[in-house]
């Protein structure tokens, strides 16, 4: 398995939340003491590793809509958080 780092749990923790998936600035909105950089960062990183998926999406509406990436945490992602958070303090390996 890919190792995950202390924010990539973090933050995937918050995107598990998000039935539908979420934009960086939404999972950003939850997530206290990140920069939206290093939000944004950590999910595409995170996506890299098949911890979520990402797509283009239309995020806002009327003339302010933006097409950005939206992430979805998957079944992968999901494990590997409840995985870390189970894992004991000190590594056993």
């Amino acid at each position: 398995m890919a190792k995950m780092t202390k924010n990539m749990v973090e933050v995937l923790g918050v995107l598990k939340d998000f039935e539908k998936g979420a934009f960086a600035r939404e999972v950003l909105a939850k997530v206290e003491g990140k920069t939206f950089n290093g939000v944004n960062a950590t999910l595409a990183a995170a996506a890299g590793k098949g911890f979520c998926t990402k797509v283009k999406a239309v995020y806002g509406e009327g003339e302010g809509a933006k097409m950005l990436t939206k992430y979805t945490i998957t079944e992968a992602g999901v494990e590997a958080i409840t995985a870390e958070d189970e894992a004991p303090a000190e590594d056993a390996e």
